[in-house]
């Protein structure tokens, strides 16, 4: 069975992709009207609190949702389209295949997977972005490309060359000294770890054919 995802034929098959898009669409629409201090505070990882002489980060605590909800924070329109086009290649393929459950379960696991990795790797910081969610995806995707051929269909293989040269980029000082910015790589390693290992578990219990 072969995934041909076709932006005008498709995007209602595929609601759990474009549900994550919008949202994040929203968020980085929310920023730029109430300004990034607001929704930092309701959505980054670490929580920002004042303890009566300086402002500190501190672990998300109690309030789960900060484990998933910094994949939703973009920080400029270019970050916001470069993730959000991989997370329509990588993810609606997935969903159509496997279905809308296992795409949202997905998306859940390589935040929470990217965002807890970046945290151990960098400490306490501001990081946001869908790409720990594009390497759980592609993690996924290249693993059963592997194990099980034909499973998904992918028109260019060779755009997992393309992303495994970005991550290895990532690890280098190359896209900050260009003026791009710190890379979360703890969070592209993180989200990849996980699509791997759901990749492998896929191959291994879904029925051929």
């Amino acid at each position: 069975m072969h995934s041909h995802p076709d932006p005008t034929v498709h995007w209602q098959q595929v609601p759990v992709t474009v549900f994550v898009l919008a949202v994040a669409v929203l968020v980085f629409l929310l920023m730029e009207v109430l300004g990034d201090s607001i929704v930092l505070d309701w959505m980054a990882f670490n929580k920002v609190e004042y303890n009566g002489r300086r402002f500190e980060l501190l672990s998300p605590g109690a309030d789960y949702w900060r484990y998933v909800s910094p994949a939703l924070i973009h920080f400029g329109l270019l970050h916001l389209v470069f993730n959000a086009l991989w997370i329509w290649e990588f993810g609606s393929r997935l969903e159509l295949r496997l279905g809308s459950v296992f795409i949202f379960n997905l998306f859940i696991a390589g935040a929470t997977g990217g965002n807890l990795l970046q945290y151990w790797w960098e400490g306490p910081s501001i990081f946001g972005g869908l790409s720990g969610v594009v390497y759980a995806y592609m993690g996924c995707l290249w693993i059963l490309t592997r194990l099980r051929p034909g499973m998904i269909f992918i028109p260019v293989p060779s755009i997992f060359t393309f992303m495994w040269v970005w991550l290895l980029v990532g690890f280098t000082d190359v896209l900050k000294l260009l003026g791009l910015g710190s890379i979360a790589n703890g969070a592209h390693l993180g989200g990849l770890l996980v699509g791997i290992l759901t990749g492998v578990i896929i191959a291994r219990v879904v029925p051929r054919g």
